[in-house]
């Protein structure tokens, strides 16, 4: 199995200098809230001492100059998910190992593209320009990403064989595994990747237990764990861009319906129905705004999708003005119309299964739970019985 993972650091960073390019070559801090504490998510290229999760205080102690810039989640997750969807235009097989960094399966893809160069540019051309991707291909995905984090910014690395040997001078800090771990490892002398592989799995595994087997298998090279694609959803957005940035309602509901126009007019959704909406615009001098309305049923027409948007945002406006508005529709269904069966208790499990789908649509997955019998006959009362999802 051929792997390849594309990997861009500082990712935040990177959205942002793309967003305001006055930030490059300046020292920026990404910060985050997490409650009454702001804590970095990222930084830019080359800030000694300044690791992500670091408190805001201590960050600006090592780095007084530092620019400012509230974290844009959304924004981010948005930008990615652009390159995911054209990385999954050139492989069916792509993982997202998390923002900024993903596994794509490439065999079978040489002969489309006319040999192993072509597909491993392809992958680096689905990158925008400014975001610098690295990107590393092995037989394995954890060998592949050591690679990557090993290539130039705009390079490709493969691993050569043995990859035991590629990885030897590694230091332990890079295992995916948890800090205390690691100062364990340092503990007993074994600060790289060839220190590990020349101890072997038993001499350490009443030490570390099960998981020794694992980081002793990483550090020699070897990773079997398979990809995970994806799951695909079909979705159909469209977009505009305001002449000036607004906060009027009117206006923003006018823009809404024009781009439900143009989407239930597109030939793969005429005479479909769909069962969420997600309206985002970016704020003016602000995070991207970003609102997820679930429809009570699936909705198929205009009218109706921009009557439930409407109210959605008169309870909930945007937070200031925007500069742009996209829709998105999703959960897309064939339905054009419901037959009712004749039996009472076949229509009740008819729509608690619409319900349920629709609470799924909504909430991201099934919250109904009921009570199934066990071991009716124990003396524990907690095993008499157990909560399973529901699935009428």
């Amino acid at each position: 199995m051929q792997v390849a993972c594309l990997l861009i650091r500082n990712y935040p960073y990177r959205v942002e200098v793309q967003r305001c390019p006055e930030l490059r070559g300046r020292p920026v801090l990404i910060v985050q809230a997490g409650g009454s504490r702001r804590t970095v998510l990222d930084h830019s290229p080359g800030m000694t001492g300044v690791a992500p999760g670091l408190p805001l205080p201590q960050a600006l102690s090592l780095c007084k100059d530092a620019v400012l810039r509230e974290a844009d989640c959304a924004k981010y997750e948005d930008e990615f998910k652009r390159t995911l969807d054209a990385l999954g235009r050139r492989s069916p097989v792509v993982e997202r190992a998390g923002l900024g960094c993903a596994y794509i399966g490439l065999d079978g893809l040489a002969p489309m593209y006319g040999g192993d160069t072509q597909v491993v540019a392809a992958m680096l051309g689905a990158v925008p320009g400014g975001f610098e991707p690295r990107l590393g291909v092995a037989g394995g995905k954890f060998p592949a990403y050591m690679a990557a984090l090993m290539a130039r910014p705009g390079h490709i690395l493969e691993v050569v064989e043995p990859v035991g040997e590629f990885l030897a001078g590694a230091g332990v800090d890079l295992l995916p595994v948890p800090w205390p771990v690691v100062q364990r490892l340092h503990g007993f002398g074994l600060h790289t990747f060839g220190d590990i592989a020349a101890v072997g799995i038993g001499p350490l595994q009443a030490q570390f237990g099960p998981q020794w087997r694992r980081m002793w298998e990483l550090s020699c090279g070897y990773d079997s764990s398979p990809l995970l694609p994806r799951s695909h959803r079909e979705v159909v957005t469209a977009s505009l861009t305001f002449p000036v940035p607004t906060v009027s309602l009117e206006a923003i509901v006018t823009a809404a319906d024009s781009l439900l126009m143009r989407l239930y007019g597109l030939t793969g959704v005429r005479g479909r129905l769909a069962r969420i909406c997600e309206v985002t615009g970016q704020v003016l001098h602000a995070p991207l705004w970003k609102r997820r309305i679930a429809f009570r049923e699936p909705v198929g027409d205009r009218a109706h999708a921009l009557y439930v948007v409407k109210h959605a945002l008169g309870n909930r406006p945007p937070p200031g003005p925007l500069e742009d508005l996209r829709l998105t529709l999703s959960g897309l269904t064939g339905e054009t119309g419901r037959q009712e069966s004749l039996f009472r208790e076949v229509r009740r499990r008819e729509r608690l299964h619409q319900a349920i789908t629709q609470l799924k649509a909504s909430l991201g997955s099934n919250p109904i739970y009921q009570l199934r019998e066990v071991e009716p006959w124990s003396r524990i009362p907690e095993r008499r019985q157990a909560l399973v999802t529901y699935e009428p």
